[in-house]
């Protein structure tokens, strides 16, 4: 698997993630569990920075054959 391949399997895991997080924080907020939701919240922005570090190659090393 190249770096490009690689790259783009942690970003589509790391999508998935986001989704599931924004999700979790859908129906927390529909069961009123309000205490949860910033952690969620805190869990998706942190997330989604990843993103964008891993879809830039900023992280390219991380994925690198030693």
């Amino acid at each position: 698997m190249n770096l490009e391949e690689k790259r783009n399997l942690v970003v589509s895991f790391l999508r998935r993630c986001v989704s599931y997080a924004n999700d979790s924080i859908e129906r927390k907020t529909e069961r009123g569990e309000e205490e949860e939701i910033s952690k969620w919240a805190a869990y998706r922005d942190f997330t989604e920075h990843a993103v964008m570090e891993v879809s830039r190659g900023d992280l390219d090393a991380w994925l690198e054959e030693e």
